[in-house]
């Protein structure tokens, strides 16, 4: 399966910041895009945070109810969130860092909620050959394995290795996300995550959280055209609540053939 971050987006905006020796930050632009420069590094994220680039659509799709996020919309998502944990990073603090590892868990995974919030450091299948996430607690209580991208593989262990820099407990049952309270809670989550659909006015109505499993659905299918692979990676008991995604990219279709040769 493809990562659905395959190509990053040429239509983002950014800044391009250069550090000076004093220490000053001066504005650049460079191309027609803006980028951030700091310490020796090139970091990227959107010009405007409260407002879409240009080039980005801020209507979330709906078709039959289902709410979901373009492929431009969930890159210009990640992109935020991983350059704001980079600067987080620089400057020794760590609330970032984690949303960023939620974020890429949530959008990678099409994890729930509430199972994105009950992970557990020893649920990461790593070993050689192994991809994956087991998910103890689903929907109907059920467990399942969700296959992940390599890509998430590496980020998963990178922040296990971090929790552990920071002397948080990484044992087996040890929850992965925590803060100052304790264990993330699923209101944790959402909250994160409408903080950011909202700085790129994303934000439309209390379903904006559930459109990232949707918007995931929507792509996995769009690639891979397989119900069944979908359905076990989503935790569905029925294919036929899965097969509301092969409709949404079917009307999808519809549209983009309306009018061919000029009918």
């Amino acid at each position: 399966m493809n990562s659905i971050e395959s190509q990053e987006s040429r239509h983002d905006e950014v800044l391009f910041f250069r550090t000076d020796l004093d220490g000053k930050f001066n504005r650049k632009a460079y191309g027609g895009k803006i980028m951030v420069i700091g310490n020796g590094r090139i970091i990227q994220f959107p010009a405007k945070r409260e407002k879409v680039g240009q080039n980005v659509s801020r209507q979330i799709k709906n078709v039959d109810g289902i709410k979901y996020f373009s492929q431009l919309q969930i890159k210009l998502l990640r992109r935020t969130v991983r350059d704001q944990a980079t600067l987080d990073s620089d400057r020794g603090q760590v609330t970032a860092i984690r949303e960023w590892m939620a974020i890429d868990l949530l959008t990678s995974t099409g994890l729930r909620v509430s199972e994105a919030a009950d992970v557990r450091c020893g649920d990461l299948k790593a070993g050689y050959g192994e991809s994956a996430l087991f998910v103890r607690n689903g929907k109907g209580s059920k467990s399942r394995t969700v296959q992940i991208p390599d890509s998430l593989k590496k980020h998963l262990k990178q922040f296990v290795t971090w929790k552990q820099s920071r002397v948080e407990p990484i044992g087996a049952d040890d929850y992965l996300f925590i803060g100052k309270r304790g264990p993330w809670t699923c209101q944790a989550v959402q909250q994160l995550v409408k903080k950011y659909l909202k700085i790129l006015d994303l934000y439309e109505s209390e379903k904006s959280v559930h459109a990232l499993r949707h918007s995931y659905a929507v792509e996995f299918y769009r690639q891979e055209k397989d119900l069944r692979a979908l359905q076990k990676q989503l935790g569905h008991a029925s294919v036929q609540t899965t097969q509301i995604y092969a409709d949404v990219t079917a009307e999808d279709i519809q549209k983009q053939i309306k009018g061919l040769w000029g009918q």
